[in-house]
């Protein structure tokens, strides 16, 4: 049978992806899902600093998991900037970002 820190890595993925499946539609997919669970379990049990996982269209990839402290993970935005800036764009991003990162990274309802 696996550890009891494995057990919590796993309760804390299939957490992860159930929050972000509202945002991110490939999340609804069960394989896409446990796929996800699972690398997200894996990167907790052994973490590496270049460990990511996409959350939007490969061919996109904006939206991606990313390492954080304190075994949790946490939503980044990666695109490339465009040509033209726009900050109120920046801002809303920025916005989404930290909102989806606090939404992981919060305890589960007692």
């Amino acid at each position: 049978m696996g550890s009891p820190r494995a057990a919590d890595y796993a309760r804390y993925a299939r957490q992860v992806v159930q929050r972000l499946a509202t945002h991110f539609d490939d999340l609804t997919d069960p394989t896409t899902a446990a796929t996800v669970e699972g690398s997200i379990s894996a990167y907790l049990a052994a973490p590496f600093d270049v460990w990511e996982v996409s959350l939007d269209s490969p061919a996109l990839a904006n939206w991606r998991l990313k390492p954080d402290t304190g075994h949790r993970v946490r939503v980044a935005l990666t695109r490339m900037p465009p040509r033209t800036p726009d900050a109120v764009q920046e801002q809303r991003d920025l916005e989404r970002e930290r909102a989806l990162t606090a939404l992981v990274q919060e305890e589960p309802a007692s």
